[in-house]
């Protein structure tokens, strides 16, 4: 029987910057097991901390976008705007 302890897995995350401090190599990924599973980042310079999005939420942001274009392209018209003198 393999033993896990339940005290928070922390791993760092080579190349990625902390989106408030912008701080190199500084970010670490961190799983807890109990009491309810959750994952998040932290970045060990300033603190910050960061959850992930919602998966639900970013289908919906991702259809909105979606539907956003393909009512642009049937009016016809693009996302360039030219200004006459």
């Amino acid at each position: 029987m393999r033993y896990q302890s339940s005290r928070p897995k922390r791993q760092f995350l080579a190349g990625v910057r902390c989106p408030k401090c912008q701080t190199m190599d500084a970010v670490v990924q961190v799983n807890v097991v109990t009491p309810a599973p959750d994952e998040y980042i932290e970045c060990t310079q300033c603190g910050h901390t960061e959850h992930r999005p919602d998966p639900d939420a970013i289908s919906a942001k991702n259809h909105l976008e979606d539907e956003l274009i393909r009512d642009a392209m049937i009016t016809g018209t693009s996302g360039t705007v030219k200004f006459k003198p």
